[in-house]
């Protein structure tokens, strides 16, 4: 990931949040989130899932590097869906995927469905004060596994986005 590279994750996580405190709108947001910062936490895809006003289903509100036919079948799924995205927000515990083998045993929907090509992905929860809004997926090109530094990276980037929204949404 970045953080453990050219960047050190402090100066990562000064950077995002400056990047975000300059947004004016959650749709703003949710743009740079999945374009600038999937790229500094050394993603190749990314997705901004929140829940919808009733609270049942998901909505991919933004994207970087999904495929026409993902797009066309993920658009929105029931929070109640055996997917790692709907687990999150059910939880509000971060889920890591390490390889296209654990991704398929641990979420068998997939094997029949169109997914992004990835083979390890992120998947954390998107919450303010508790209230989970949805969640902030980045998949990784080759298969990993994430350390504690990285996880914690992750969360910590991902409640700087939730913040964000959050504070534009109220507006």
């Amino acid at each position: 990931m970045a953080g453990s590279g050219s960047l050190d994750e402090d100066a990562l996580l000064r950077r995002l949040s400056g990047e975000l405190a300059r947004l004016h709108s959650w749709e703003d947001v949710a743009a740079y989130v999945i374009g600038a910062a999937v790229q500094l936490l050394g993603g190749n895809t990314g997705s901004l899932c929140l829940l919808t006003a009733d609270g049942r289903e998901l909505e991919i509100v933004a994207e970087h590097g999904y495929s026409l036919e993902v797009n066309a079948v993920w658009t929105t799924f029931r929070v109640d869906a055996p997917l790692p995205a709907s687990e999150v927000v059910r939880t509000g515990t971060a889920v890591f995927i390490t390889s296209p083998e654990d991704r398929d045993s641990r979420y068998p929907i997939f094997r029949d469905q169109p997914v992004v090509q990835d083979a390890a992905y992120a998947i954390e929860p998107l919450a303010v004060d508790g209230r989970v809004l949805g969640c902030f997926v980045v998949g990784f090109e080759a298969p990993r596994e994430f350390t504690p530094e990285e996880q914690a990276l992750l969360g910590a980037a991902a409640s700087r986005c939730a913040h964000a929204m959050e504070k534009r949404r109220r507006r």
